[in-house]
């Protein structure tokens, strides 16, 4: 059922079945007259908008295919999440949240690689090195038990003063360790030292000696001292560094072959490895974070660009679809040259356009 306004002469459209009474009333989509009808569609009251009169039906748009007239504006939709916002939330805001993830993944299974890498590296090496002095000690152990079994009448205070056995019994271990010569604690609670790199120490109490220089100290050391079996491990020296002792017995006598060494010469170049290793990881990280940003900041420039221009293009076509829906087949649609489903839409509501002024002029000439 069509209702025509008095005021604006605005064709507005009721479905019969909504009138429940005798009569029924409505708002004019154009002048906002409350409009009273009989069941018939008859007009028995309109009460124009306060401060609006007659002036409104000034107001004209296109004729509809009926004669009448439809709104001068298109009817107002809800705003939702736009176009551009999808765009944005799919093609960078999950992108990002991926490529971070992924990221800290990368980078946390790298630095746990390369820490392990680093330890278990740093380990074997120190065990090799401990493996190194304590072969060492062995070695010069079987050397000196030749030597004195061709060498019976040697008493223990010529050890040092002979050359060869000297040179036996003290050989250099890395930079700055070495082996030694001592007896083994005696009842007395008594260990001498024999050859020594240092002649002044020779002849010594090393029990003694030790117990007064390295203080609370002193009962680490103690227990790396062998009797008539092979024992090694770590001791405080006075320079508050770490040292590593290891003691073989010479096999037949009551003496034991000492060798002591500071690890860390051999497990240095292990140990630049790791700080290099914690630096190509930092790199790695940084590098890997700059690339993360580049790439963010790339993905959104080009998602911003691009969706600005398709949200454009979609709200020039919407706006001219409203305009034609309010019976303005005078809305300009510009045209384009692309190709994709916008050039298609466009072409589309042209053509949409140009059909509707041909059936409205067929129907004008029919009357």
């Amino acid at each position: 059922m069509i209702v025509t306004c008095n005021v604006c002469g605005t064709a507005n459209q009721i479905d019969p079945e909504h009138i429940r009474g005798e009569t029924a009333q409505l708002q004019c989509v154009s002048c906002k007259s409350r409009i009273t009808i009989s069941r018939e569609g008859k007009t028995l009251r309109q009460d124009p908008p306060k401060g609006k009169g007659k002036d409104r039906g000034d107001e004209k748009t296109s004729d509809s295919a009926a004669g009448g007239r439809f709104p001068a504006e298109p009817s107002a939709h809800k705003k939702g999440f736009g176009l551009r916002g999808k765009m944005f939330f799919l093609f960078v805001v999950i992108p990002i949240c991926l490529f971070i993830g992924a990221s800290f993944l990368y980078l946390n299974a790298m630095g746990s690689l390369s820490g392990l890498i680093t330890q278990e590296s740093s380990q074997l090496v120190t065990k090799a090195a401990e493996m190194a002095v304590a072969d060492k000690a062995r070695a010069v152990a079987r050397e000196a038990k030749l030597y004195l079994q061709t060498h019976p009448n040697l008493k223990r205070e010529d050890f040092n003063k002979d050359p060869q056995f000297k040179e036996i019994a003290v050989q250099k271990i890395g930079q700055t360790g070495y082996t030694l010569l001592v007896s083994r604690e005696d009842a007395k609670g008594q260990s001498f030292m024999w050859v020594h790199p240092r002649a002044d120490l020779v002849g010594i109490d090393i029990i003694a000696a030790m117990k007064k220089t390295l203080g609370p100290d002193y009962e680490r050391w103690y227990k790396v001292q062998g009797k008539e079996y092979e024992v090694g491990g770590y001791y405080l020296w006075i320079d508050k560094q770490e040292k590593y002792v290891y003691t073989a017995p010479i096999a037949g006598t009551d003496f034991n072959i000492a060798a002591t060494a500071y690890l860390p010469e051999f497990t240095s170049p292990m140990q630049a490895l790791e700080v290099r290793a914690k630096g190509v990881t930092a790199q790695a990280t940084r590098n890997t974070i700059l690339v993360l940003a580049i790439t963010a900041i790339l993905i959104a420039l080009s998602v911003v660009v691009y969706s600005y221009k398709l949200s454009g293009r979609l709200r020039a076509l919407a706006e001219a679809a409203d305009r034609i829906s309010v019976g303005n087949l005078d809305a300009e649609i510009k045209e384009t040259k692309a190709k994709d489903e916008i050039g298609d839409l466009t072409s589309a509501l042209s053509r949409m356009q140009t059909s509707i002024r041909l059936a409205i002029r067929r129907l004008r000439e029919r009357r």
